[in-house]
This record gives structure tokens, sequence and C-alpha cells, in this order.
């Protein structure tokens, strides 16, 4: 079995980014990671059911627990990280109906027109779509890559419409050659999965680092501390990606021209 758990950050009201970011591998493998976290919380007596990466990042006192956490997530050697983000004012700038297209409405080839509604409000749904593609892309051939969210009801059930959507008609970033080992959505309690405790972790430390790149306008800057050890074993650069507005311009030119001179009426 092949898995991928991921989370979010930044989908609140203000956030200038969101992001989703996580860890995908084989099951044994994460299954290891899940061990080893119960073993590090445990010595530092630490209850599993109060993780919360926001809230612990900000505390000097458990800053050795976190350090000890990142150092097991970067032993995993098997166990890979995944981070997208996009700028939301980038995002919020094209018009509603390529606004849905990104978020996943389908098209009409014949009129031209879109047939699902997608989710234009939320731009958490680009990177999310391309987690998805980014994770089925390692899936093993004739293996299913089945993905693990911690996600609130609004986003769990536009989530799970989505999966049923993508499996059933054309996907709308081309190039997803490995749509077909998408498998199945699940949304356990981040409170007793420690492989969703280890993606709050992520998303939380790439979400602080994209989001002082972005206020700084330099996106050279190298990870480093924390975020450095859970970035370890990473397989390709192409595995964390930002997308601002010129990236977002490409897809549409790329994916359906026409999209691009689509406006709100």
């Amino acid at each position: 079995m092949f898995e991928a758990y991921l989370d979010e950050s930044g989908i609140h009201d203000s956030a200038a980014i969101c992001v989703i970011a996580g860890y995908f591998g084989d099951r044994a493998q994460l299954r290891m990671l899940e061990h080893h976290w119960k073993a590090v919380l445990k010595r530092f007596k630490f209850p599993m059911c109060d993780f919360h990466a926001k809230d612990l990042v900000k505390t000097a006192k458990h800053q050795p627990m976190l350090k000890a956490l990142a150092v097991t997530i970067g032993k995993q050697r098997k166990v890979h990280p995944v981070i997208y983000g996009i700028v939301v004012d980038d995002f919020n700038s094209f018009s509603l109906k390529q606004r849905r297209w990104f978020t996943g409405a389908t098209l009409n080839e014949t009129h031209g027109k879109l047939v699902t509604s997608g989710c234009p409000s939320k731009p958490y749904f680009v990177p999310f779509q391309n987690c998805l593609h980014r994770v089925t892309d390692y899936a093993p051939v004739g293996q299913k890559a089945h993905f693990f969210f911690g996600l609130d009801r609004p986003f769990a059930e536009y989530a799970t419409s989505l999966f049923a959507q993508i499996k059933k008609v054309s996907y709308p970033l081309s190039q997803w050659n490995t749509k077909d080992r998408l498998g199945d959505p699940s949304f356990p309690l981040a409170s007793d999965t420690a492989q969703l405790q280890a993606a709050d972790l992520l998303v939380h430390l790439s979400y602080q680092h994209m989001l002082e790149r972005y206020e700084a306008g330099n996106w050279d800057v190298v990870p480093s501390g924390l975020l450095s050890n859970c970035l370890r074993n990473t397989r390709s650069r192409l595995d964390h990606a930002f997308q601002v507005k010129h990236q977002l311009q490409e897809i549409l030119n790329m994916t359906y021209p026409r999209a691009g001179n689509w406006d709100d009426h």
C-alpha cells in the first residue's frame, strides 16, 4: 500500500499564502515513522492528543522535543516530503471562471462551458491537486496512492467529491499520466495519527518559511533548522513548489488557451 498524509496551513480568510504539505511512501515505512514519533513523545512525556505544531514552535521549552521529532522524520529514508503553496492574492486576481478551472471544474469541450462548479473561493485546492498529482507520480505501477488529510468538514466534503470527479473525467491540468493510481481519501483524527502530526509540523514550518520569503521578496532562502531536517529525504526539487501569478497564467495557457480570455460573465 502506498500512502500520503497531508495537512494544510493558511486557509483562514486573511492569509497571504496557503500551503499543503506532508509525507508519502510505502505503508510499512510510514508505520515505522509512527512508531518512532510516538517513542519521542513518550520520552518527553508529551500527550499525543496535545500535539499542535503552531502552538509548540512558539515555546522555547518544546524546542528539544521538536528537534528530536524533526530528526526522527529525517531518519526515515523512505518517507518523503511534498509541499505546494500558492499566493492568495495572485489566485484571486483571476476571473471567477478561471478560478473554477484552477480548482477542479470540468469543461464541456463542445460548448466551451464549465459544467461543474470547482471551488473558486478556496485557493487551497490548487496546491491540493498538485500534491495529488505529485504523489501518484511516485506510486508504483499497479498500485493506488491513498491519501489521509487533516481537514475540517467543509473541506473534507469537497475533497471527497473532487477525488470522485478526477477519477471520472479528464483532469484540468495536463500531462497527469498517473491519474489511474489515485486511490481514496480518508480523514482520520490528527490527535491520534502520528503521520498527520508529522505533516502538521512540516506544513507549519513550510508556511512560515514561504511567508517570510514572500514578504521579503526573496525566493532563494534555503530552509534551515527544523525544516531542514523535515526535508532531508526530498526526492526531487519539483516536490516543493510555490505558485505565483505568472505560473498560474502559464497553466491556463498550457491546459486550455481559451480560458485565458474568460471573463466572469
